[in-house]
């Protein structure tokens, strides 16, 4: 085989790995959008149910299906959560 062929072959793989990773991190980037938004709005409906006071980070877990470890992978406390609503 020509060596400019070759060459040429393992550029288009690599081009095309670069792009399989690009679109992968954008979707893993996509997926921690929407659980933050999902976070905020179960947030928001027990702040308007309960209030703020009364309100724990179990209740919003317990509701959205997810550990107390995903949540702090997007916020803190409830606090952090009243700064952005």
């Amino acid at each position: 085989m020509n060596h400019f062929y070759i060459e040429f072959i393992i550029k288009e793989r690599i081009k095309d790995e670069i792009e399989e990773c690009q679109r992968r991190h954008l979707l893993q980037w996509d997926e921690k959008l929407e659980l933050r938004s999902r976070i905020l709005e179960s947030a928001r409906s027990f702040f308007r149910l309960i209030g703020f006071e009364k309100d724990r980070i179990k209740d919003i877990c317990r509701d959205l299906g997810i550990s107390r470890r995903s949540f702090g992978k997007h916020f803190n406390s409830l606090d952090d959560i009243l700064e952005v609503v």
